[in-house]
């Protein structure tokens, strides 16, 4: 399996839109695991999207996301992990232990809980405080 991160120095980029690099962990089932780092060129939507897919990755983990990049991903068949912070060893950590929903790894303005939208948003788009977002379902 390949996982991107998009990074900026040891952390998650916050923004993924403007990201330039990524780190690509290639695992085999095994302990034994293989990252290297890649450079993106591509900053349209559907140009880093195919980008992606040429690199065959098949999870990215990012900060924010804009919606269109977010779909132009995911209709490759990508599977997308928003509104992620933290060290990139400590996220990778938190992936692979099934723990990248807990609270801290969410952006400031994330409910936690893999729901990724900030509280005013819902409320401009008339959701009650709390209500589950569809950002990072």
């Amino acid at each position: 399996m390949k996982l991107a991160l998009s990074v900026f120095k040891d952390c998650i980029s916050t923004v993924f839109d403007s990201a330039e690099q990524l780190i690509i962990v290639e695992t085999d089932g095994t302990a034994n695991s293989r990252k290297t780092a890649h450079k993106l060129f591509a900053a349209d939507p559907i140009k880093r999207a195919t980008e992606l897919k040429t690199l065959g990755v098949e999870v990215l983990i990012c900060g924010a996301i804009s919606r269109p990049m977010q779909s132009s991903i995911r209709s490759q068949g990508i599977a997308v992990h928003p509104f992620v912070r933290g060290a990139v060893e400590d996220v990778l950590s938190a992936y692979q232990n099934n723990r990248l929903a807990l609270p801290v790894f969410s952006l400031p303005g994330c409910r936690g809980k893999a729901d990724g939208c900030y509280r005013k948003q819902s409320r401009i788009r008339g959701q009650a405080p709390g209500a589950r977002c569809r950002w990072r379902s």
